[in-house]
């Protein structure tokens, strides 16, 4: 007699693989949002704090700030941001995120406005930031030529 598997020990174990297999992968892509979410979140508030320390202790004229500026003085990776002209989004291979691009990170009137556009819902990422910030829009102001003491 040989010694081999059956046809039944062999279904047996491809249905256990299936089955351990269906219990783990949604776990997987919920720990891979949930990191993807922490790093975004971390990077906003580096931003906000950084470019206006930066912004105050450089004595900056905020109207010459751009996304580049951002970039550089919040240490953004390139692989997860990318510099607009006026201020920063979340990229993906080299160009804005189209599935993530809830983020909104501008310079406008010498002031660094953050937002999340609700009206992007279409990613978990983008909906777990517009509970946490809502519709709100933050100004965070910068140093300028008309600031100045």
């Amino acid at each position: 007699m040989k010694k081999a598997f059956s046809m039944i020990e062999l279904v047996f174990v491809i249905v256990i693989i299936g089955i351990i297999s269906a219990i783990a992968i949604p776990k997987l892509s919920l720990t891979r949002s949930d990191a993807q979410y922490a790093v975004v979140q971390s990077d906003i508030q580096t931003i906000l704090s950084t470019v206006q320390a930066a912004s105050f202790t450089q004595d900056l004229d905020a109207s010459k700030l751009d996304g580049e500026f951002i970039m550089e003085v919040a240490g953004l990776n390139h692989a997860r941001w990318i510099a607009a002209s006026n201020g920063v989004r979340l990229a993906k291979d080299g160009e804005v995120d189209s599935v993530n691009n809830c983020v909104i990170i501008d310079l406008k009137d010498g002031n660094l406005q953050f937002s999340i556009d609700a009206s992007i819902d279409t990613s978990s990422l983008c909906k777990k930031l517009i509970q946490i910030y809502g519709k709100n829009t933050l100004t965070v102001p910068l140093a300028s030529s008309s600031t100045k003491i």
